[in-house]
């Protein structure tokens, strides 16, 4: 009876054990982060133990005679002590991993957003009512996630689908598909070497603008953003998932994105960061809030103080060159070519003003590209002049206006992906990575930590 208690017990104390210390794997891991993050809650943090274990041993012996000299009794003694002290030291380094236990033990019960177990019940329907329909009265739910609380600076945890940035995953790809063919001579005959040696150095100066830098773009596998009487909110999958279709709320996708640091990572990138697994990351948030844009290369914003449209441009090129090449390749003229450009460019307006262009749009629109199409081979008034074209149509037909700003903005962008679909696809669209142009909203944070 006895040992069958203690065999209960041994189980018990083993499950609250792993449950307190969950086994953990890591991937990227910020030590600075960590510690300044504990620091700041505890104060100074050991950077080792040392344990001390002495032993002593100590003898004393006595002898003695005693002699009396009236009666020829002598006396004498002697007394012989020995001590041994013997001191052994331990010492432990004490790794960023037990500080980063220690850091999540105190935060856990902090966090503004945390991964809800699937034994979880759901809330009633009546509840999930009240919640839709007055969001601000629920507080501190789990299932819905209210502005205030992704505020700069708050803690998540979030259960993630890992994948690089596409600006990322677009330059590793031309930088070591074109070391491949570079050492293959079969194939460097089947490549344009001026068209080569041009990827190249755009990816140059697209590896310096990064400096070291990895963004990542991770789609978050439980919540969504749903747009609730003007105000953005996480809500959990599970409760979209509950409600009839016809009662279902719009929602979008939700990315974590940020910028990691090549050197944190505890294991290749090339192995991780395209394969789309399944992990935790605990970061804090850069801003307050959902955001409907990001920029991965963050030198880019510097340099777009001085060229304006400059980070615009950076932020959309990875999307565009991979949509670029998951498109076949083929040869064009130049006016096939100017022709793409003003449809792109069409495709784009549509896109900003929310209009769904029709079969006569569509058109309207290959007509106009194509009488214009000219006019992108002549000087800067006949450029602005086709593009004007297009622009006037959308303000006859759909009343939409853009700023001069936005325009520019859009001409720069169609330029960039018909350039990248007819010029850097070096004739292996199949091999690329695909592209991800769904529309959602960005939590920017900074990563502390990416595991599973």
């Amino acid at each position: 009876m006895i040992k069958r208690l203690k065999a209960w017990w041994r189980r018990i104390r083993n499950k609250v054990q792993n449950e307190e210390n969950p086994l953990r794997e890591f991937m990227y891991l910020d030590e600075v982060s960590v510690t300044s993050l504990l620091s700041s809650r505890k104060g100074a943090i050991p950077s080792e133990i040392t344990e001390t274990m002495s032993s002593t041993t100590r003898s004393e012996v006595t002898r003695g005679i005693e002699a009396d000299i009236k009666f020829l009794k002598p006396s004498m003694g002697s007394v012989l002590e020995n001590t041994r002290t013997q001191d052994r030291q331990v010492l432990r380094k004490a790794t960023i991993q037990a500080t980063f236990r220690d850091l999540y033990r105190n935060e856990k019960e902090k966090l503004a957003v945390h991964p809800i177990s699937d034994s979880v019940d759901l809330p009633t329907q009546s509840q999930i009512s009240t919640m839709l329909n007055f969001p601000k009265q629920v507080v501190g739910s789990p299932w819905l996630i209210a502005p205030d609380r992704l505020a700069r600076g708050n803690l998540l945890e979030v259960d993630v689908e890992l994948q690089a940035d596409p600006i990322f995953r677009i330059s590793t790809f031309f930088s070591n598909f074109l070391d491949m063919i570079m050492d293959s001579e079969e194939l460097s005959g089947q490549v344009d070497q001026t068209q080569a040696a041009r990827v190249r150095e755009f990816n140059g100066i697209l590896e310096r603008l990064r400096v070291g830098l990895i963004p990542i773009r991770c789609g978050l596998v439980d919540y969504r953003s749903v747009d609730i009487a003007g105000d953005e909110y996480l809500i959990h999958r599970r409760i979209i998932d509950s409600l009839p279709h016809q009662s279902r709320p719009d929602s979008n996708p939700v990315y974590l994105v940020g910028v990691t640091e090549q050197d944190l990572y505890w294991k290749d990138t090339r192995r991780i960061l395209f394969s789309d697994a399944r992990v935790s990351i605990l970061c804090r948030l850069n801003k307050f809030g959902l955001q409907s844009s990001w920029n991965p290369v963050k030198l880019a914003d510097m340099v777009g103080s001085l060229l304006p449209g400059f980070s615009e441009m950076m932020s959309s090129f990875g999307s565009d060159a991979l949509q670029a090449m998951m498109t076949s390749s083929h040869a064009t003229s130049a006016t096939d070519s100017n022709t793409e450009v003003l449809v792109a460019f069409a495709s784009l307006v549509a896109g900003q003003g929310g209009i769904t262009l029709s079969d006569q749009d569509n058109s309207e629109v290959q007509r106009l590209a194509r009488q214009n199409s000219h006019l992108l081979s002549g000087d800067l008034p006949e450029v602005r002049e086709a593009f004007a074209s297009i622009s006037e149509y959308f303000s006859t037909r759909h009343a939409l206006t853009l700023d001069p700003e936005r325009v520019a903005s859009l001409r720069a962008r169609a330029r960039s992906q018909i350039g990248l679909r007819n010029g850097l696809t070096l004739q292996a669209s199949s091999t690329a990575p695909s592209a991800t142009s769904t529309p959602g909203k960005f939590l920017d944070s900074e990563v502390i930590a990416i595991y599973w």
